[in-house]
């Protein structure tokens, strides 16, 4: 199973298009994790197959929502700053293997307690010193095994592992921070 997962395009539509518009017949499902900020009834949103709300969107998506043991959200409604004790909550009692969020305009991939918790970053632009919006390409082999792409909105060229570090310790500098 191949997923195309955004999130926090933040009414950067060209992105959005040009990012839909280049996956739309190559993957089986299109993700968008919250801040669309875009209305319901927009074209591209409604391509997408699933669409969770975020802190800027108005219009009435669902927080979360779960299919094949993958719980798809935003993020805010689970304190993802602070770390993932209530997205791990969440996804336990949903029994899901696979967690997709956004929120924190960072592009991350982590483990803890058996569930893989992947946020594409933003399609717009991400915090850190690349500046550039990413998306993440997803598959999901038969026995789940997962293999998670990283891409940069533009140019589709595959993110480097220093990009996925720094955010990470950005991340750490937030929950210090936040404390």
């Amino acid at each position: 199973m191949k997923l195309l997962v955004v999130s926090d395009s933040h009414l950067y539509e060209n992105y959005l298009q040009r990012v839909v518009t280049h996956y739309r017949f190559h993957v089986d499902y299109m993700i968008h994790c919250g801040d669309s900020s875009l209305p319901v009834d927009d074209p591209y949103i409604q391509l997408f197959d699933i669409v969770v709300k975020g802190n800027h969107d108005d219009a009435p998506f669902p927080i979360y929502k779960t299919f094949q043991h993958i719980c798809v959200t935003h993020g805010q409604y689970y304190g993802v700053y602070y770390g993932y004790d209530q997205l791990i909550q969440l996804c336990q009692k949903e029994n899901c293997y696979l967690c997709l969020h956004g929120h924190t305009h960072v592009p991350t991939i982590q483990k803890h307690q058996n569930i893989l918790f992947v946020n594409p970053g933003s399609l717009m632009m991400n915090r850190g010193s690349y500046g550039y919006g990413t998306y993440a390409l997803i598959d999901i082999r038969d026995n789940n095994d997962i293999q998670v792409e990283f891409h940069h909105c533009q140019t589709d060229e595959i993110c480097n592992q220093d990009i996925l570090d720094e955010g990470l310790e950005l991340l750490e500098e937030f929950k210090t921070l936040l404390k």
